[in-house]
């Protein structure tokens, strides 16, 4: 039996991106680009909801973006409006949280001879960063609010794939279709080290997502992770990887075999503990981040590839509409769905008990054996 997950919307347009906003809210955002083929850009506000026991996702706020897919190359704010803000909505006597979405301005941030792209940006955890990489190889980092360059640097000679700041804002690693990973100084864009995956079959693979992750709740300790995916495609494929790095020493410290579905995209929870992956197949996949151990998985769960995963905060606000759950995690893909992907609590039962109760057999078998003198 496939485990439990739950289509929470459908909207009219391809996505690409998912992001939780707080603990009952997350935003969506795609489109059909610049094409005029009638699809629309836009970001989308969702809010969970449980209604006759099953959990729901209205939307609350839609932004059309234009001509940009995801409001790409733009500088786009999202404000949260409640308490008496005039506009709060009140829906049957109850106040509910409100959004606005605002383009703020718009700044330049791929330069590609044949054309910019920018496939990636990031804020560091206060927003005073943002960082942003492209079709043209470059790491901008940029200023915010102002969007002032604060300093770029040439970090591969092909296209930046994916990048992420650490928490603390010092480390920003960008991965690339060169097949190389980079760690860099956040504040000055001096390169730090190279990702260098002291493997065999390294040098059929090439990076394809990163995210930084807290060491099981342990804010001061991070843990960077990576997917490799392979580099031919042919038909007896080899395995994609998730590799685990010591973030200090940017040190590969465990690796594990992600099966043949190619790998696309990589989430991490806040807690630190899980990993949310998704694949080209629409498959989507849940791992134990300290063991890399699968724990969950959907195969074809959406009907093309995922574009996004990403956790729900693991707080009493989102157990009280989503349940009490090891993990809920959202999975976006161009199928224009919503997917959320549950797991249960798993029970305990200490040890002790499980030897207390081996010692309470052990005698009463004894016990009978007496009684009935064998």
């Amino acid at each position: 039996m496939a485990p439990p997950r739950t289509v929470l919307a459908q909207t009219n347009f391809p996505l690409y991106a998912v992001q939780a906003l707080d603990s009952t809210h997350f935003l969506v955002a795609g489109g059909g680009g610049q094409a005029k083929t009638g699809v629309p850009n836009a970001i989308e506000i969702f809010e969970l909801k449980q209604r006759e026991e099953k959990v729901q996702a209205a939307s609350i706020c839609r932004h059309d973006t234009g001509t940009d897919a995801m409001a790409r190359d733009k500088d786009t704010e999202v404000r949260k409006r409640k308490g008496n803000a005039p506009e709060e909505k009140t829906l049957n006597g109850t106040k509910q949280l409100t959004f606005e979405v605002q383009p703020l301005r718009s700044v330049q941030t791929d330069f590609h001879k044949d054309g910019g792209f920018q496939k990636v940006v990031r804020f560091n955890a206060d927003q005073k960063i943002v960082a942003t990489g492209g079709a043209d190889g470059f790491l901008r980092v940029w200023k915010y609010p102002d969007m002032k360059k604060a300093y770029e640097v040439k970090a591969h000679k092909d296209d930046i794939d994916d990048l992420d700041i650490s928490p603390s804002g010092d480390t920003i690693v960008t991965v690339s279709r060169d097949h190389t990973g980079v760690a860099w100084s956040a504040k000055e864009g001096k390169k730090e080290g190279d990702l260098v995956w002291n493997s065999k079959e390294a040098s059929e693979y090439r990076f394809r997502c990163c995210r930084f992750g807290t060491v099981e709740n342990k804010k001061d300790k991070l843990n960077l992770y990576t997917i490799s995916i392979p580099i031919k495609r042919s038909s007896n494929p080899a395995p994609c990887h998730i590799l685990l790095w010591d973030s200090d020493s940017m040190k590969v410290k465990k690796s594990a075999n992600a099966g043949t579905e190619v790998l696309s995209a990589l989430s991490v929870s806040d807690d630190g503990v899980y990993l949310g992956v998704g694949t080209i197949s629409g498959s989507v996949s849940v791992y134990v981040s300290f063991s890399l151990q699968r724990l969950y998985h959907v195969k074809e769960a959406h009907s093309i590839f995922v574009t996004g995963v990403e956790f729900m905060p693991a707080s009493e606000a989102t157990r009280a509409i989503l349940g009490k759950q090891d993990f809920s995690l959202l999975s976006v893909s161009a199928d224009d769905t919503v997917h959320l992907h549950q797991m249960p609590e798993r029970g305990f039962i200490s040890a002790v008990w499980v030897i207390a109760g081996c010692f309470i057999l052990i005698f009463l078998i004894f016990w009978l054996m007496a009684e009935l003198g064998i």
